[in-house]
Parts: structure tokens; sequence; C-alpha cells
């Protein structure tokens, strides 16, 4: 792997750890408030950061594989820039009152579309 395809892997990835970072605070914001009122804002960041967690670390070690495979660093961006943009789109939304909302629904359309194309290019790399 170059140095540019690991300095954008490690610029996607750490991203992704300071969001998921972000949205655990956010829950723990949440659960001090303490309020029986603030009980479904409280579920709902539950489900912002678990649902990041759940679809963030598989797509980024795929992300690492195509790294590995010698995939370019503006690809590796690409993919990783579009994965954390629709992670905010999704915790956003899913965090509304109207839910399902555009923000949720963009948010996890993207999402996975990047791991289908992570997986599609993965399962080329692999056969190929």
């Amino acid at each position: 792997m170059e140095a540019a395809q690991t300095s954008a892997l490690a610029l996607h990835v750490g991203l992704n750890l300071i969001l998921t970072f972000l949205l655990a605070l956010n829950v723990v914001r949440h659960r001090f408030k303490g309020d029986s009122a603030d009980q479904v804002m409280l579920e709902k960041a539950v489900r912002a950061h678990g649902n990041n967690t759940e679809y963030v670390p598989i797509v980024l070690i795929g992300l690492g594989v195509i790294a590995m495979t010698g995939a370019s660093a503006q690809t590796i961006s690409i993919l990783g820039a579009s994965l954390l943009v629709a992670r905010v789109f999704h915790a956003y939304g899913i965090q509304q009152a109207k839910v399902p909302n555009i923000f949720g629904m963009v948010g996890n359309i993207v999402t996975w579309l990047v791991m289908l194309w992570v997986a599609a290019t993965l399962l080329l790399y692999g056969v190929g």
C-alpha cells in the first residue's frame, strides 16, 4: 500500500472514529438528563450510535482491504467521504421527530450503496 492510499484510509477511519465518539457523547448527554420526557430522545440517540457501530466497522475493514489491493487514494477518499456523509445524515435523521425522513433515508441508502460498492469491488478482485 502506497503512502497516499494509507493517508486516505487513515483520514477516513479517523473521521469515522470521531463521528462514533460524538454519537456516544450524545447518548451520555441524554442519559445525564435523567428526565423521563427525554426517554424517546435517549432511545433515538442510542439507535443513532448503535446503527453507526453496526455499519461503519465492516465498511472500513472492506475499505482497508480495497486499499491493500491497490485501489487509488482517490477511490478510497470518495468511498470514505461518502460513508461519513451518509452516516452523519443518518444519525441526524434518525434523531428527528419525524422518522422516517429524507436525511435518514438518504443516509441509509448511501451507506448501503457504499457497502455494496466495496463488496462488489472485493468480490471482483477476489475472483479476478
